[in-house]
């Protein structure tokens, strides 16, 4: 793994990764690269030990009390609908292509896919936290999201 430094490091680790259309329409639609900055650099940064937690805690077969996988992606379509609502529906797509992106080619496996859906929910709590102002229950949904960032990555 490299060592990254927070500034400068996006535009020259992540970058050049990325489909340049994705970031262009992400900006169209009020999102710069750089507020997702943080989880993308952490994303990149993952550990394998990382990967394995993940995944154990998404598809483990027991439901535990405080999170679960299939009330997580309850949640997930929760927020989309209510980000539909107000108009920014093309976001959570176009994060989806970003964070995907962020492996290399032939660099996918069970353990990349569930640390690519993890963030996801992350940057997609980030959203639904700039409109918590509107909904309330927004801001509930992303605690509810970035759980297994908090458990394992410390965000």
């Amino acid at each position: 793994m490299q060592d990254h430094t927070i500034t400068g490091s996006l535009k020259t680790d992540l970058i050049r990764v990325h489909y340049y259309p994705d970031i262009l329409d992400l900006r169209y639609s009020g999102y710069e690269l750089e507020r997702f900055e943080n989880l993308l650099l952490a994303l990149d940064s993952a550990s394998y030990r990382n990967a394995l937690r993940v995944s154990s805690m998404l598809h483990r077969l027991d439901a535990s009390p405080i999170w679960n996988y299939e009330r997580a992606d309850q949640v997930e379509l929760l927020v989309l609908d209510t980000l539909y609502e107000y108009g920014v529906h093309k976001v959570p797509q176009l994060l989806k292509n970003v964070v995907g992106r962020v492996f290399e080619e032939g660099a996918s496996s069970h353990l990349t896919a569930d640390l690519v859906k993890v963030f996801y929910w992350a940057c997609l709590a980030e959203v639904a936290r700039d409109f918590a102002w509107r909904e309330e229950k927004l801001a509930e949904w992303a605690e509810y999201l970035t759980f297994p960032m908090r458990a394992i990555f410390k965000l």
